[in-house]
């Protein structure tokens, strides 16, 4: 003889609404790792990339051309600091007795200066242009970058005649960029090239 009771219909009632949410429970668990395969799916999607000499969405004016803008150019960096000096004295000079001046014209002429001139033009490219561009590094480069420099300058580079339009002589010899003074180098051993053979002939 059977010892054990049926269920009642309490019991009974019970065991149901227990085994219906064990299979709620289950669709619920199957549609969250359907989710996360969706998320991990978007996170492993490669963003839409610029190209390396496409501005960012916030770059609100025109960028100064560069040499990296074309990957054949025969063009170097001293077009790409050219054209970003004159981009940033029709564009990030203040009011008047502010401290945001525009880079005199005599910059190559002081070393400190030009090697400030060259960093901020390339700080700001990497800021704002191509694939690597954020937002977050544009704002650094305004709140800092930009500040800082026009600091140092004022303060440490170039006397205000300079700013003036007067250059004065800073306390440094100017010295010719790299890429001057490769070129010279070429010049020259092209030069002797020209004349080396003649200048033997006639020793001869």
């Amino acid at each position: 003889m059977d010892d054990q009771a049926p269920p009642n219909d309490d019991e009974q009632g019970r065991d149901d609404q227990i085994a219906a949410l064990a299979e709620i429970l289950e669709q619920v668990e199957e549609r969250l790792h359907d989710l996360e395969a969706k998320v991990d799916a978007l996170g492993n999607q490669e963003p839409a990339e610029r190209k390396p000499h496409e501005p960012a969405p916030w770059v609100w004016y025109s960028p100064p051309a560069a040499a990296e803008d074309d990957p054949d150019s025969d063009l170097d960096p001293r077009f790409t600091v050219d054209n970003f000096i004159g981009w940033y004295n029709t564009t990030l000079v203040g009011t008047d007795g502010s401290s945001a001046r525009p880079i005199p014209d005599c910059w190559r002429q002081h070393t400190g200066l030009a090697l400030e001139v060259a960093a901020l033009a390339y700080s700001w490219r990497e800021a704002n242009m191509g694939k690597g561009a954020t937002a977050r590094d544009a704002q650094y480069w305004l709140h800092q970058w930009r500040p800082a420099f026009t600091d140092r300058m004022t303060r440490n580079w170039v006397h205000p005649d300079c700013l003036d339009g007067k250059h004065r002589r800073s306390p440094l010899a100017p010295r010719s960029d790299r890429f001057t003074l490769s070129e010279e180098h070429v010049v020259v051993a092209d030069n002797h090239r020209e004349t080396g053979p003649e200048q033997l002939d006639q020793g001869g």
